[in-house]
């Protein structure tokens, strides 16, 4: 199990635990695993997208944010999510840079948390 370096910003640990109780510990394994495979897939799409101003990938990653970051508690990562699906919109190349680093860090934390949680038992953080 993988220590966690920051939880993620505002970050509601219930809405968290509640997922992975929904699950029930037979799936939990399964949607831990599809979590971090999902954060690491956007994280991928989120650089490629940034560095070619590909504004239609950055509207489609924002959404797969902004559900991630909702249903797993990261308001902060939602938050930013949104504000960059906006950017996207606008083709707001002054807000991407900004956006992206904010994200890239909650991304980070998220990925650490998920991996750090067991599928079963008490969470180490």
């Amino acid at each position: 199990m993988q220590r966690i370096a920051q939880l993620p910003g505002r970050f509601d640990r219930a809405r968290f635990l509640r997922l992975i109780e929904l699950v029930g510990p037979e799936v939990s394994p399964t949607l831990l695993a599809q979590l971090v495979a999902d954060l690491d897939r956007c994280d991928r799409h989120l650089t490629e997208a940034s560095r070619a101003r590909d504004w239609a990938r950055l509207r489609e990653t924002s959404h797969d944010l902004v559900a991630l970051g909702g249903s797993c508690g990261a308001l902060a990562l939602h938050d930013l999510a949104q504000e960059l699906n906006s950017a996207a919109h606008d083709q707001d190349q002054a807000a991407l840079a900004g956006l992206t680093a904010g994200i890239a860090v909650e991304l980070t934390a998220l990925r650490d948390l998920v991996r750090a949680t067991p599928a079963t038992g008490a969470v180490p953080w």
